[in-house]
């Protein structure tokens, strides 16, 4: 019997923190494996470059070298525990599912549960039909009385503002929800998504005792909610849950290739990570549950000091969150789900890059938490890990940089002890990179757990080889980039928050594409060209690293096209050929209200303030969840002023400062739809004329949109 299934019977069902002793054996194996791969590749990688003694330049590749394949040595063993865990004929000790017992599924569930969605400027439509979707499915479990939903928007556009209050009405009307789905706008979005889930625990997260948060592009079944709610209150020992939230709805070559990849590789990957951290694993800000008390207790988050990048307000917070609550005597555990927890992710690269972005400055904040006092052992190489998952970047291509130099300053001979360490070095590093892959593929063509037929299976061989192909081309050029982002980051450039796109409108934009990537080709043609001066050995041997930066752009176009080679089923997941209940019911009803959208263009940025302008349902609705009866903030003839603006010369002659104001004001809102209704011809701008002939003939046919219908599906 394993070490592990000795220890089964000393297991605390009810806490949920894995014992010491198992998470002792369990960390000191995986980092042994770790340490000895390191160590073994540090010698091989000595031997070569001391064949003559070490140069100033040899120390600084071998400086570089050693967190490069540390990092290597986790994700390949990683990896290989995770393949093993899943393969083992005795179930792992410590999986949280094994805490259920089969009456328990049919139990009810008294905890009460909030169901929080923070948004910001995001598609109204898909968030509230995911929403929808959601409360269907968790309806069907017969277990939905003590779970609650709240939209919280710090939304900054006026339409999308609009169309939000809106929406989340017409819901409720639709789903008789009213009491269970709520709707809260914050006006000043005070730290970002971090602060919005602290204002909403100040206001209600007394009321419950977990809360499940949600990304604008989550989706989750009821039946894995319902289950995690009866997880936690089998193991009050757990403070945070979270799900492996799968890749869903990728429409371009990138999200297709990046959602194929999370689908067959991810399993074993969160298998091996479960593995090593234990009760110490990190949240990762959506599709996870939070136990509420210890999370308001413990887990505020204080700036950190200094300016941005590297202080003020934490970016990363899940992260922190996860650390303050280990800190405080709670597990942060990772529940594998192989079905029920969902997300979207970037449709191009260029997009990709701006989230990347984002992350690489709140992963190097975590710098400064490295040395605070009190936290974790295994909290502390989490910061790590998540610091060098970006600073990688850079010391790889300070590593590539070293290896120029060394290549144009060789000496001329090598000894054969030294060749024959740089041979093992590349087979070794190739194993790293390629063996695990190559064993998650043959564990799918021999089990099957992704696809059962065989034809499936020899598709999924394929587009394996195919996504490999891809991610040999990405990698250099988000080398490149990650770079960029650190050394940004480090000389005190910061990051602004944006809405981030999840789908692409209209095609791909060459322009965006052309001047994102450019300098990449430029320093591909530069570093040919040393190569080529310094060693055609040299050359040759950096030629894959070389031809990606020299068709970064021709690749960043490709990927971001909607030529995904579905054509020929390759790249499929288990979602698309059998699609769960509730991306089904979601998918059915945003085809539907697709087909039912018919707006001229000139009307759809302004959609929001054109409904809240003419159509009276919008205007009261919006009047009545306004808190401040009265602007307090500018003067009633400055808010006349830009009204009068507005009707006279339309939505395009007033700056989004400007309508915020205007639409903060009830009395201003009120007057607003009088005016426009009761003005002239000639008094109003082309932009009402041509909006009030829209809602008049909309309204006067049932079957169409109408300005007074939000972006909705009816049940």
């Amino acid at each position: 019997m394993s070490v592990i299934g000795a220890q089964t019977a000393n297991i605390n069902a009810t806490a949920g923190m894995p014992p010491p002793r198992i998470a002792r054996t369990r960390r000191a194996t995986f980092f042994s494996f770790v340490g000895l791969g390191t160590i073994v590749g540090t010698w091989l990688m000595y031997a070569f470059l001391s064949e003559h003694g070490m140069r100033w330049s040899e120390w600084g590749l071998l400086a570089v070298f050693v967190p490069l394949y540390y990092q290597l040595n986790i994700g390949f063993w990683t990896a290989l525990f995770g393949l093993w865990l899943m393969n083992r004929p005795t179930p792992d000790a410590l999986n949280l599912w094994r805490t259920l017992k089969p009456e328990d599924h049919n139990a009810p569930i008294t905890a009460s549960t909030a169901i929080i969605m923070p948004v910001f400027n995001e598609d109204v439509t898909r968030v509230f039909e995911g929403l929808r979707s959601i409360y269907l499915s968790l309806e069907q479990t017969g277990h939905s009385q003590n779970f609650d939903f709240f939209i919280l928007s710090d939304s900054n556009q006026t339409s999308q503002w609009i169309e939000e209050e809106t929406a989340w009405l017409e819901l409720c009307r639709q789903l008789n929800a009213f009491g269970r789905i709520f709707y809260r706008k914050r006006r000043k979005p005070i730290n970002r998504k971090s602060g919005n889930v602290s204002d909403f625990c100040r206001r209600w997260g007394k009321r419950y005792r977990y809360m499940l948060v949600l990304d604008a592009d989550s989706l989750m079944s009821g039946g894995l909610i319902t289950s995690m709610t009866r997880i936690m209150e089998k193991n009050p020992g757990v403070g945070i849950l979270q799900t492996f939230p799968k890749q869903i709805g990728a429409e371009t070559l990138l999200g297709r290739v990046m959602q194929f990849a999370q689908a067959l590789y991810g399993p074993p990957f969160m298998a091996g990570l479960d593995y090593w951290q234990c009760g110490e694993a990190n949240f990762w800000g959506h599709n996870a549950i939070i136990r509420l008390e210890p999370f308001i207790k413990y887990c505020a988050l204080p700036p950190l000091p200094g300016k941005e990048p590297f202080g003020g307000h934490i970016l990363s917070h899940d992260f922190v969150e996860a650390a303050l609550m280990r800190k405080a005597g709670y597990a942060v555990r990772l529940l594998a789900t192989n079905r029920g927890s969902y997300e979207e992710g970037p449709p191009t690269l260029v997009d990709m890059l701006k989230r990347d972005r984002r992350w690489c400055q709140g992963n190097m904040q975590h710098f400064w938490l490295l040395f605070a006092k009190g936290w974790h052992p295994m909290s502390r190489v989490n910061f790590a890990h998540g610091i060098l998952s970006y600073a990688s970047s850079l010391l790889w291509c300070l590593f590539l940089v070293f290896s120029t130099f060394l290549a144009a300053t060789a000496l001329p001979h090598a000894d054969a002890q030294a060749v024959r360490a740089e041979q093992i070095l590349l087979v070794v590093t190739a194993m790293l990179i390629f063996l695990p892959k190559m064993a998650i593929l043959l564990d799918e063509l021999i089990t099957g757990r992704l696809f059962k037929p065989l034809q499936m299976r020899l598709l999924t061989f394929i587009s394996s080889m195919f996504d490999t192909v891809i991610f040999t081309l990405m990698a250099p050029v988000l080398m490149i980039f990650h770079s960029q982002f650190v050394v940004y980051t480090v000389l005190g450039k910061g990051v602004r928050w944006v809405t981030q796109r999840r789908k692409l409108d209209g095609r791909v934009d060459w322009a965006e594409v052309f001047f994102t990537f450019w300098v990449v080709s430029v320093i591909g043609i530069v570093w040919g060209v040393l190569g080529y001066l310094v060693s055609h050995s040299f050359l040759l041997w950096f030629s894959p690293i070389l031809g990606a930066l020299l068709l970064a752009i021709p690749m960043a176009i490709v990927v971001s096209g909607r030529r995904s080679g579905l054509r020929f089923g390759l790249l499929l997941t288990p979602e698309e050929t059998e699609p769960p209940t509730v991306l089904g019911v979601m998918n059915d009803h945003l085809a539907e209200i697709k087909g039912r959208i018919h707006l001229p263009a000139e009307l759809e940025r302004h959609y929001g303030l054109m409904q809240v302008c003419l159509d009276p349902y919008v205007n009261g609705l919006h009047v009545s969840l306004l808190r401040r009866r009265k602007s307090i903030d500018v003067s009633r003839s400055y808010l006349n002023e830009i009204a009068l603006r507005l009707i006279q010369q339309g939505p395009q002659a007033l700056t989004p400062q400007e309508i915020k104001a205007m639409i903060h004001d009830t009395e201003t809102v009120t007057d607003l739809h009088y005016r426009l209704w009761s003005a002239r011809d000639h008094e109003l701008a082309p932009f009402w004329a041509t909006a009030i002939r829209q809602y008049n003939l909309a309204a006067s046919n049932p079957f169409t949109h109408t300005l007074a219908q939000p972006v909705l599906a009816a049940t």
